[in-house]
């Protein structure tokens, strides 16, 4: 991710790396967390502050769709090694949870 990060033009403009700030982003989605909720937590000081973090995200000289698409070339084209050239090949991202799932069977 790092090498798609330079390849689209992130450059470090804020006291922390872009790779940090990004990592940081990237790993709250996995443990369900807020930004809010980890700066108040007991580990919050040795965080970069919401500023930094919303500056990176909102940054217009970062091309982002071209960090999309380098990153999702990458993946596919990594995928591509571990199926069958006779397969049909779809990659699926579901990023709905559970309970919204269930909500959704409930209302049908």
């Amino acid at each position: 991710m790092l090498r798609h990060l330079r390849s689209a033009g992130f450059k470090k403009k804020f006291s922390y790396t872009c790779a940090a700030l990004f990592r940081l982003v990237f790993m709250l989605l996995f443990h369900q967390k807020n930004w809010f909720r980890l700066l108040e937590s007991k580990k919050g000081a040795m965080f970069p502050g919401k500023d930094a973090v919303y500056s990176f995200l909102n940054h217009s000289g970062f091309a982002w769709r071209r960090f999309l698409l380098l990153l999702s070339g990458d993946t596919i084209s990594r995928m591509e090694t571990l199926t069958s050239e006779h397969r049909e090949k779809a990659i699926v991202l579901d990023d709905s949870l559970l309970s919204e799932t269930k909500l959704l069977y409930k209302m049908s």
